[in-house]
């Protein structure tokens, strides 16, 4: 299992995301896309394969083990979590 954020610097819905899931005890990856053009075309490629709108990208971009979760959005993310039983 792996649990990806893709963030930018200062950004509040960021980090409010990275504490959901460090109050969850979720270990995860962090790439900052504004600074690493890979990770964000990586971030991006990831959106379009899962369905997802790639035309305005809301940050963060989580990726839960394959479920993309664009912005902050804590009740998705608690369910991707639970769906991938990394919570109960």
């Amino acid at each position: 299992m792996s649990v990806i954020v893709y963030s930018i610097s200062n950004c509040p819905k960021c980090s409010a995301a990275k504490a959901v899931l460090r109050r969850k005890n979720i270990a995860f990856e962090e790439f900052n896309i504004q600074e690493d053009k890979e990770k964000n075309a990586e971030a991006v490629k990831k959106l379009e394969n899962a369905g997802n709108s790639t035309d305005e990208i809301s940050a963060p971009v989580l990726d839960i083990d394959g479920i993309m979760i664009q912005g902050f959005d804590k009740e998705k993310i608690l369910a991707a979590l639970k769906e991938k039983e990394l919570v109960e």
